[in-house]
């Protein structure tokens, strides 16, 4: 009976001291991605207004009119070619690809909420599908690929947020 309480006091204490070794790794890899705030800007901005493009293409505005019954599910932000794109939220891509409107484009499903983020005409992808990506991370550059390459139309980030698939409107979002 003694010896199968020391080898049961064993195993206790042997799954303890591997708790104890685990967990802090654990832990600091859920800090790791956690976010600061509720939605990071996706890209930077010099003053404390967000720029939303508008040039002889249209209008960049959430909801605003594309021709015939469709709407615009996103905002444009209007930023240099190259700027750099960041993560809003942590997450995980879903996708990073090429799409004939979207141009090159980055998908996040963010594990919170059921947010997924949208980044689009992209000059530059820097993440592939099914990495996780931390809120801020560089994910890709501004450009103006797929239906924004026209001559018209200026370097921007088409973003959107969906929450369970609906589109809303971003500008009640970001900071």
């Amino acid at each position: 009976m003694i010896k199968y309480d020391l080898s049961r006091q064993r195993v206790k204490t042997s799954l303890l001291f591997v708790f104890l070794l685990v967990f802090p790794f654990y832990l600091s890899y859920q800090l790791y991605y956690l976010d600061k705030i509720f939605f990071f800007c996706p890209v930077e901005y010099k003053q404390d207004t967000v720029i939303i493009r508008h040039d002889s293409y249209g209008s960049g505005d959430f909801l605003s009119n594309r021709g015939g019954s469709r709407k615009h599910n996103g905002i444009d932000l209007q930023a240099k070619f190259g700027a750099a794109v960041y993560a809003v939220r942590a997450g995980k891509v879903t996708r990073a690809q090429f799409h004939r409107g979207m141009g090159n484009f980055i998908e996040i499903s963010h594990p919170s909420g059921g947010y997924v983020t949208i980044y689009g005409h992209l000059s530059k992808i820097e993440v592939r599908a099914g990495q996780l990506v931390r809120q801020g991370q560089k994910i890709g550059a501004v450009g103006k690929t797929g239906n924004a390459n026209h001559r018209g139309v200026i370097p921007h980030l088409h973003f959107e947020i969906r929450k369970n698939g609906m589109p809303l409107d971003p500008m009640k979002f970001i900071e």
